[in-house]
């Protein structure tokens, strides 16, 4: 519930969080490093973790490190392109991790 809620804000202000944040570069380069490198220990403990949905888990941490990286450059290099990629691939992140969360929740056929 509260990832989708947080997937529509990104769609419907992500440019608008992107502009606060490139007003304090400071305040966003710490927090974007910060998020890069929580991202970063969840993709190493999905890799080390080796269960069956190690692959899932991987393909999620990935897809947050790659919108923090993007927002990062977005907001550090000033490119147009990141601006669109780093929202795009937020709301890909969010939106699987959605999906995996509902997949976790529901029972497989025949159980």
């Amino acid at each position: 519930m509260w990832l989708a809620l947080i997937a529509a804000v990104v769609a419907a202000g992500g440019n608008v969080a992107l502009g606060l944040l490139a007003l304090h570069r400071t305040f966003a380069a710490v927090l974007l490093a910060a998020l890069a490198v929580a991202a970063l220990f969840a993709l190493r403990r999905a890799v080390a973790g080796g269960t069956r949905a190690a692959p899932v888990e991987v393909t999620k941490a990935a897809t947050y490190c790659t919108a923090a990286v993007l927002a990062f450059v977005a907001i550090g290099l000033h490119v147009h392109w990141a601006i669109g990629a780093s929202i795009a691939a937020v709301e890909a992140a969010l939106v699987f991790d959605i999906v995996t969360i509902v997949a976790r929740r529901a029972p497989a056929r025949g159980e």
